[in-house]
């Protein structure tokens, strides 16, 4: 389970011990530099950890898996390890898990198939607001449901090899279609909710992973999705992923927003 595989990495990351991380865009391509302003770099201290999206001036939203110690944000990047005029580093003051998500699927470190993995958000307040630019945009809550069927666009900074670990630079893309739930609850024996989006490519297995946790999903021009959970090994057909379903949210959302801003 992805984001198992990435708690149990930040319990190791101050060993030197190589985590089995699976953390990849798989099918995808590069982003056009500057297409994606809203996308969030989310780290742990030094190390990048997940992917996040700009929802407010002041307010990152990411997966609840992506919960750290000591969070940075970067935004307005397209290569994470050039000097880029357009990025913007930004300290985290506050952070609001949702308060339905088990905090327990990330401390036991093993993999129960009967747990649920819904409510897999996260909000991080930015010590000071972002600076809205060219390259630095806020993307707006849905305001309606997804269609099925519409493509969708994921993204974020995880290995395009699945087993060889090769990082890109820059940030990656990948389309992916919004499917049925059932094709989710065929494919997993993890437990699927309502409170989840089911998106991929069952014929090629075009997909993200843990690395790319906590980025968007928007389709049709729409946030709709924020990346969950899916398959371990990512990328396999017939095997979608998980995304958290972002309209069963937004009152939650607007409510922290509004009273912790």
């Amino acid at each position: 389970m992805w984001f198992l595989i990435l708690f149990v990495a930040l319990s190791l990351g101050e060993t030197g011990a190589a985590p089995p991380m699976q953390s990849r865009v798989i099918g995808g391509f590069a982003c056009e530099k500057g297409s994606q302003p809203w996308q969030a770099a989310v780290f742990r201290y030094t190390k990048y950890q997940c992917g996040g999206i700009l929802v407010h001036p002041e307010w990152v939203l990411t997966a609840a898996h992506c919960y750290n110690d000591k969070y940075h944000v970067w935004l307005g990047r397209n290569n994470l390890y050039e000097d880029e005029p357009s990025g913007q580093y930004l300290a985290v003051d506050k952070s609001f898990l949702h308060p339905d998500f088990n905090m327990d699927l990330l401390k036991n470190y093993s993999q129960n198939l009967e747990e649920d993995y819904s409510n897999d958000l996260l909000l991080l307040h930015l010590a000071q607001p972002a600076e809205i630019t060219d390259s630095v945009k806020v993307l707006s809550l849905p305001t309606k449901e997804p269609t099925l069927g519409s493509t969708c666009l994921a993204s974020g900074w995880g290995s395009i090899e699945p087993l060889k670990f090769k990082y890109p630079d820059d940030l990656q893309c990948v389309h992916l279609e919004l499917l049925p739930n059932e094709e989710c609850v065929k494919a997993h024996t993890e437990i699927v909710t309502d409170l989840m989006l089911c998106a991929g490519d069952l014929k090629d297995g075009k997909d993200t992973c843990v690395g790319d946790s906590g980025g968007p999903l928007i389709c049709d021009g729409m946030l709709q999705g924020v990346t969950s959970w899916g398959p371990t090994p990512c990328g396999r057909p017939e095997k979608p992923g998980i995304y958290t379903k972002l309209t069963k949210f937004v009152t939650w959302i607007e409510e922290v927003i509004k009273n912790n801003s």
